[in-house]
């Protein structure tokens, strides 16, 4: 009977050790949730800050102004502005063309610059046959 007491013993004894442990973590894991939960809310705030520096920095009036002042930059005349669109289609490749059409479809860079590169054959040649 007293060894049957002695291990029941020994085992309220590390049960308690066990509880006291888990208690002491849990304890400490809340106190580092809340010491990071106190840090995000920092980050979100200078990051809103940071995005009114950002769209600040970026107002089309503070640029144009800067490009006037320090660069000399001045707005061409409107006879110099060319609108430039494309004549001819851009190919789109096999796997592009068979999207859905709720889907945009945006062409690959090196279809653009083949695009490009035959309106401005087309271009050179209607120009030197005006010539």
């Amino acid at each position: 009977m007293t060894r049957l007491n002695l291990i029941l013993y020994f085992v309220l004894i590390f049960t308690a050790l066990g509880v006291v442990t888990s208690q002491d973590r849990s304890r400490k894991l809340y106190f580092e949730l809340e010491q990071q939960e106190e840090s995000a809310k920092k980050m979100n705030v200078e990051f809103g800050q940071l995005q009114l520096e950002q769209s600040t920095w970026s107002m089309h009036s503070r640029v144009e102004d800067i490009a006037a002042s320090k660069l000399q930059m001045q707005v061409p005349d409107a006879a110099r502005i060319q609108v430039v669109t494309p004549d001819v289609p851009v190919d789109l490749p096999k796997a592009q063309a068979e999207k859905t059409a709720d889907e945009p479809v945006v062409p690959d860079a090196k279809a653009l610059v083949t695009s490009a590169q035959n309106i401005s054959a087309k271009n050179t040649s209607t120009s030197e046959a005006e010539k």
